[in-house]
This record gives structure tokens, sequence and C-alpha cells, in this order.
């Protein structure tokens, strides 16, 4: 919200150059005994500052509802919002070009937002890579799932885009890079010219009912014994600066195990441990599997359970199967959950709930692949879009 608390506050708008811009603003007067309703509008049409919103009376509270200014010349238009306070000017926010048809609009609600000339919200101009505000769409044709309640990885199936594999990193791992040729098979989000990506939006539709999750592999390993029951010890390397802060601490960063090769182990086994160094540092910490399934297929995932308290995890330090999984191939690999969405109709797309004002970072080199619970055993197909804005 925009508060003018005193006589002294106004707010202004300046233009850059002649032409015609319309402008509208709308506010609610707040005493002690009454809340009085205003607006104001006018056009300009010269390069100058003009009052928007003139200062409140004594004793009142002026507070801004809705601020719009719409571009109707032909030529570009440069506006800036300001806050005058007895003649000392602060800028709202920053100054906007805004196009000829375009406008700039500010609510109570959502903030301040740039519309096109359709009424639609602008993200970012595209830039030359075509990645700004547009969809990268997914197709991914799945394998038979290993349980209901249990985790899947479309990673290995064709589509598009097509396979990802973890490779022969070894036990310490690699940190994944989704703009190289090794990770090739995540969603190719390129790094922008200028700015940062966001990831706005998640759609999916499935032919079987489930949650369906966008997630980001910051590091992947391989070659655990599968016959080991003792500790491995591993020295992960540095996961890259993608947790949820954009450093390599690991907040919001979690470990799952990653079925490579089906194992043939006869029953679930419960005593499978991770020994690991947490977010902020503390060394030591003990997480747990409650259930790795018997006769795992490829493309399970299962997560570990984290100590109580942890926000997430900076390194691991040796993984402890404690039963044989008898034969195949895993690997250990931590990711960060960027969205999450629910398919309780099959063939019936779902959205997930992103706040498209904020999106989700989305840092460079960004592995994005799609993992999910099932709710059968089925072979499922997935399909829909990660929107992308750069900001």
């Amino acid at each position: 919200m925009i508060v003018l608390d005193a006589t002294t506050k106004k707010l202004e708008v300046a233009t850059s150059a002649a032409g015609s811009l319309d402008a509208y603003a709308c506010w609610a007067d707040v005493t002690t005994t009454a809340f009085t309703p205003g607006a104001n509008q006018f056009n300009v049409t010269t390069a100058t500052t003009t009052d928007l919103v003139a200062a409140p009376g004594a004793s009142t509270q002026r507070q801004v509802k809705t601020v719009a200014l719409l571009n109707r010349g032909t030529a570009t238009q440069t506006v800036t919002v300001k806050i005058d306070v007895s003649g000392t000017e602060y800028l709202l926010a920053p100054s906007v070009a805004l196009a000829a048809g375009e406008a700039l609009q500010y609510t109570d609600t959502d903030g301040w937002q740039v519309l096109d000339v359709a009424g639609r919200r602008k993200v970012a101009a595209r830039d030359s890579q075509g990645i700004d505000g547009t969809p990268f769409w997914f197709y991914k044709i799945g394998t038979a799932a290993e349980a209901v309640g249990v985790w899947y990885s479309w990673h290995k199936d064709t589509g598009n885009p097509g396979a990802w594999a973890p490779g022969t990193p070894g036990v310490n791992g690699r940190a994944t890079d989704g703009t190289v040729a090794a990770d090739a098979g995540c969603l190719p989000i390129r790094t922008p010219a200028s700015g940062s990506n966001y990831l706005v939006g998640f759609n999916c539709t499935s032919s079987v009912g489930g949650s369906r999750a966008l997630v980001d592999v910051l590091w992947v390993n391989s070659g655990l014994v599968v016959t080991t029951t003792t500790a491995q010890a591993l020295t992960s390397v540095a996961w890259p600066a993608r947790d949820n802060q954009g450093s390599t601490n690991g907040e919001g960063v979690y470990v799952g195990i990653l079925v490579t090769t089906a194992t043939t182990n006869a029953g679930a086994i419960a005593n499978t441990t991770m020994s690991y160094t947490n977010s902020d540092g503390t060394a030591g910490r003990t997480a747990t599997i409650a259930s790795y399934p018997a006769t795992a297929v490829i493309g399970t995932v299962v997560w570990f359970q984290l100590a109580a308290g942890d926000k997430g995890v900076r390194s691991i330090q040796s993984v402890t199967l404690g039963t044989s999984y008898v034969a195949g191939a895993i690997s250990i690999f931590a990711a960060r959950i960027l969205a999450t969405v629910g398919n309780p109709v099959v063939n019936i797309g779902n959205d997930a709930a992103i706040d498209q004002n904020t999106g989700v970072r989305l840092y460079t080199g960004t592995c994005a692949l799609l993992m999910g619970l099932m709710s059968a055993t089925t072979a499922t197909t997935i399909t829909g879009t990660a929107q992308v804005a750069v900001r």
C-alpha cells in the first residue's frame, strides 16, 4: 500500500517526452471518524512532472489503491512515479519505458506491473534466446512404477526433453549444469543475456493420477556397491550455488536414492541411513529411509528423511544401505524442489500454486527434471509446461 500520511506528501508522475499519457489514481482518505474515497484523472501531452495524488488534509491518511498510466501516443514514453516530501522527490519504482498502447499499473493487492497492448501482464522483453515469459513444453512416456505411494522419475524416459542420465562420476559425484551436454535431458533453461530466470508457472496433465514435481538436481553420484551393508564413505563435491538462497549451503536441498538398474532385494529395507552435514554447517547428522521397497524398478526414487529441525543438506559423508540390495544399481542425488502440482483427475491439466509476481528463482545451471508420487504402478505419460520469465 502507498500511504500519504502528511500534508507535505504527494504522488507525482514524470513524463520524458511530448505525447499522450492517460493517468488515473484512486484512494481512500482515512481519519478517526471517516473513510472517504477519491480519484483523479488527466492526460499529459508534454515532458513534465504532474501531481498524480495530492497531499491529504491534516489528521488524514490517504491510502492509494490504484494507479494506472496508459501511453496513448505513437512513440515510446518513459514514465517515473515519485513521492514528493516537502519538495524532495523519491522514486517509488524504476522508470518504465512504455511502448505505444502499454500501461504501468499499481494496485494495493498486486503492486506494480506493466500491461501490454492487450491488457496482459508483461513479464519481460523477449531476449535473443526466446526464453523470457515463454513456456517450456514437456512430454514424457513413463514405464511401470514401483508401487502406490512411491516416487518415480521420468528422467530416463523418451519424449521431450530426451532422456537424462547420471553418468559415471563415482561415489563423490558431480555437480550438474543444465546448460552443458552432460546434462542434456533436463529442461533446456538457458542463461539469459541479462537478468535472472524465474519459474512463474508449472502445469501438468497425467494419464494416471498422482502428484508431480519439477526438481532441480544439483548433484548426483554413481558407484555405490549395492551388496555392501556397512558405511560407504564419500566426499560429495560442493553443491552448485542453487539452494533456496542461491548459495552452496544447501538450504532447501534434499537427498534421495535414484534406482538406475532394478534392485532385487526380496523384501523392503528399513535400515538405510546417510551421514551428512546440514545447511547450517552442523556435521554428523543422520538421515534415514523408512522403507526402501522390495525389487525396486528403474526410475524409483526414495527420499531420505532428515534429522529433526534440519532445513537441508550441505554435504554427504557416507551412506549405509544396512541390508543388501542384492543386485542392480543406484545413484544418490541432491535436489531442490521447485514446484509441485496434483493431478487428481486423469488427462485433465492442473496448475501449481506459484505467485507470478515473485516466481521461484532458477539459478544458473538449473537441471530441472520431472518426478512424482505415484497413485498406481501403471506406466504413466505426463505432459505440460514450465513457464520461465526473466527479470
